[in-house]
């Protein structure tokens, strides 16, 4: 997709609906429309967008007339009976799905399953894809305008179950209990990169793992931001693009901190400015909060200490931008720094 395509898909979404319910007082109509907003604006990550019939039918469902699943139905019959009037089927797909992702981002109920991930495809997919809810049976390549034409290596076709499987079964033994806000970040945004990246179907995988996740967050207490799908699910597939490429010969690597600040907004309440220009491979990037590696927060917090022994946490903290927690987290860990003294006059020390 070239870049002017792009920023039309991505500004493609500002519609009337958006004058009507951007300040519905109405909490039930407002989450309505916020679904609504992030099911069409998911459209974007494959260039595809939704027709001013799904806006009608939207409204009714916002307005309470009818449900999400009476609106899917309707969707879905606009399509099927064509004999009667002249449809535009360049449209079809994504009005379709945008209506299941509303009902499936609506309802409750959630397993960190390869069945749970298998299901949402096929309830997304049905009737439009002939492999809708099946792992996809050869490898693929996709050629990316962020990665100037290159393709992300994805996962081996004959092996998807137990990657996919291995993926969730990790996750699932995540201790959540010693991780702050910041590390809820970096976490949830690997391993969604690193889900995506095995690309289980052949299609339509992007929008399925863009559902498992909110309702994945949803089911772990997180207030999901679903107005970024809405206005940056294109940037939000781009940035899993860069998340998973290498290129050594090109001196390319995995940058993971585009979709790492993706998330802070996400689930953090935090907020970035967000182009998809910046992650071209030969873009000009600005500066972007770099995740420290283990062996880096050690360096750094022992820099610190021996240019000021009687530091503090807290200071440790801002020079590091990042919460008292998590240094006091990884000084727990470092075995050769010590603190003695009382908490006022002591000082800290670092064995060599």
């Amino acid at each position: 997709m070239s870049l002017k395509n792009y920023i039309f898909v991505a500004t493609r979404y500002d519609m009337d609906l958006n004058s009507k319910y951007q300040n519905e007082p109405e909490p039930q109509k407002k989450q309505r429309y916020i679904n609504w907003q992030a099911a069409k604006g998911l459209q974007a990550v494959d260039g595809i967008q939704t027709s001013a019939y799904l806006d009608e039918v939207a409204e009714k469902n916002i307005e309470g007339a009818i449900s999400s699943y009476e609106a899917s139905k309707l969707i879905d019959s606009y399509y099927d009976v064509k004999q009667d009037r002249e449809a535009d089927d360049s449209y079809e797909e994504a009005d379709k799905v945008a209506a299941r992702i509303n009902i499936l981002i609506s309802e409750g109920g959630f397993s960190l399953s390869t069945e749970e991930l298998k299901s949402i495809h096929k309830r997304l997919f049905d009737g439009i894809f002939d492999f809708a809810g099946e792992f996809r049976k050869n490898n693929i390549m996709k050629h990316e305008w962020v990665l100037d034409g290159d393709t992300v290596v994805y996962g081996n076709a004959y092996n998807l179950e137990d990657a996919v499987e291995g993926a969730l079964r990790a996750e699932r033994m995540t201790q959540f209990r010693q991780m702050d806000q910041e590390d809820l970040v970096y976490h949830f945004a690997s391993f969604t990169a690193n889900l995506w990246r095995i690309h289980p179907f052949g299609e339509g995988n992007t929008r399925t793992t863009a559902v498992f996740l909110i309702k994945y967050l949803r089911s772990v207490g997180f207030d999901v931001d679903n107005s970024l799908f809405e206005h940056h699910s294109r940037y939000f597939r781009d940035a899993l693009v860069r998340a998973n490429y290498n290129n050594l010969k090109k001196g390319v690597y995995e940058e993971r901190d585009y979709l790492d600040i993706f998330f802070s907004d996400l689930i953090a309440g935090t907020h970035h400015t967000f182009s998809s220009r910046q992650l071209h491979i030969l873009a000009q990037q600005p500066a972007v909060k770099k995740r420290l590696q283990p062996h880096e927060w050690e360096e750094q917090i022992k820099l610190i200490i021996k240019e000021n022994p009687s530091v503090s946490r807290e200071e440790m903290a801002k020079r590091l931008n990042t919460s008292v927690k998590t240094i006091e987290r990884h000084l727990k860990q470092i075995s050769s720094i010590h603190y003695s003294g009382s908490a006022k006059t002591g000082e800290w020390k670092v064995d060599e």
